[in-house]
């Protein structure tokens, strides 16, 4: 039995495989940093309304290992964007901004940035408020996030990597909502975590994330038919699209 509420298929930002998702149904994950107006002001907006599920990544991960900074002024705009334009912002979870690696700069953010995080949880978003390791435990780091937000209406974003928080850390933290960041299938190393996690939070609410499309690639690409013959000029799905769906049928997280 799968562990999560919610598995987010990670990856969907292109505008193929974002249809594909949306159509299907299943919970999507994009990067806010890759998204145009179309899908935060149509797209993305119209999936959450329909009683979709949808995760936007701020991209700090990917810039820090490209070694860029993260446009935080863009990464805003498309959360805010999508939130404004959805009549179900609960069906949305947001990432808030952090330093990968660093918990000292991480909460520097936190502090600069905390009226526009509040706002986003009083309009009625789920933001993941990223853990990073430090001086500080896990707990007591979330304790601070609440304070510095000024909620306890917050989901604890778990880095996936074994390195970057410890079992040990994780059994620092009670709290009602996780979002385990980049994994979806159970290892060795995530199990030790969410046992951690259980044993204090048995009742809470577990969500997770990973790249869907990394690991299919070649199936997808096997899955890509010809155009369809059309004559009347009727709208259809490009065959990219056809083929995610494909496969998303077959293949999509189990969740739930």
């Amino acid at each position: 039995m799968s562990p999560w509420k919610l598995a987010y298929h990670s990856g969907m930002s292109a505008k193929s495989d974002l249809r594909a998702a949306v159509d299907i149904g299943v919970p999507v994950g994009v990067v806010a940093t890759l998204l145009d107006v179309n899908k935060t002001i149509l797209v993305l907006p119209r999936h959450l309304d329909r009683g979709g599920f949808a995760f936007i990544d701020s991209g700090a991960f990917t810039a820090f290992q490209k070694g860029e900074p993260v446009d935080w002024a863009k990464v805003f705009r498309v959360y805010e964007s999508v939130i404004q334009m959805t009549d179900r912002p609960e069906g949305l979870s947001i990432v808030a901004p952090d330093v990968i690696g660093d918990q000292v700069l991480t909460i520097a953010l936190w502090v600069e940035h905390a009226a526009s995080v509040r706002a986003w949880i009083d309009a009625g978003a789920r933001v993941i408020i990223p853990l990073q390791s430090g001086e500080l435990s896990a707990g007591r780091l979330l304790e601070k996030a609440k304070s510095i937000f000024g909620t306890d209406r917050l989901c604890a974003g778990i880095p996936s990597n074994l390195k970057a928080m410890t079992a040990e850390d994780c059994s620092t933290l009670y709290h009602s909502d996780f979002h385990i960041l980049g994994r979806v299938i159970m290892t060795d190393e995530l199990e030790l975590k969410m046992s951690a996690l259980r044993q204090n939070n048995p009742g809470a609410t577990y969500t997770a994330d990973a790249n869907w499309l990394r690991a299919r690639t070649h199936k997808i690409t096997c899955a890509v038919e010809p155009r369809l013959p059309n004559p009347h000029g009727i709208p259809q799905d490009s065959p990219r699209t056809r083929a995610v769906k494909k496969v998303l049928a077959a293949e999509a997280y189990h969740y739930g």
